[in-house]
């Protein structure tokens, strides 16, 4: 069974927008079948209705902001981390870390394009997928960067008694 955001947005507002018209009519041929018949309770139905509606807006509104605050948060940290891993970058020896730099332009182009714009889930997916092609292009590329460091280091210092 598919999402419902695979489904053009206009669709999906047409046919709730139909359904709602159609439950509206019912409720009222169903209101004038019933004219005249127990009309004293519907004050405290209306009430408890309506009671109900504000419980589930105030719901949906703090569930939207725990959301909004959630994806700030996510957002922040994954900021964080691209301007920690390019400080580090900067760091590895010279032939590494110009290619470190040039893989974390494209992740941060690629993670700002599809931020920019509505993508179905096939393109999230394909992102995520060259996300982590990048982020391990660049371990491997800093894991070389290193050795070849770390080797550098060991050799200075086992000549030197």
């Amino acid at each position: 069974m598919g999402y419902l955001d695979e489904f053009p947005l206009l669709l999906v507002f047409g046919a709730s927008f139909v359904a709602v018209l159609f439950a509206s009519e019912i409720g009222r041929w169903l209101g004038a079948l019933a004219r005249g018949r127990g009309e004293e309770g519907v004050a405290s139905l209306e009430g408890a209705m309506f009671g109900l509606l504000a419980l589930m807006l105030g719901f949906t509104f703090a569930m939207a902001l725990s959301r909004f605050e959630a994806r700030r948060h996510a957002v922040l940290d994954e900021a964080n981390a691209s301007s920690t891993t390019e400080l580090n970058a900067r760091l590895l020896p010279s032939p590494h870390n110009t290619e470190a730099l040039k893989l974390l332009h494209e992740y941060a182009q690629l993670r700002f394009t599809v931020s920019q714009h509505v993508s179905t889930l096939k393109e999230i997916d394909m992102t995520v997928s060259r996300s982590n092609e990048l982020q391990e292009q660049l371990w491997q590329n800093a894991l070389v960067g290193v050795r070849r460091q770390t080797h550098r280091y060991r050799r200075g210092l086992s000549s030197n008694p």
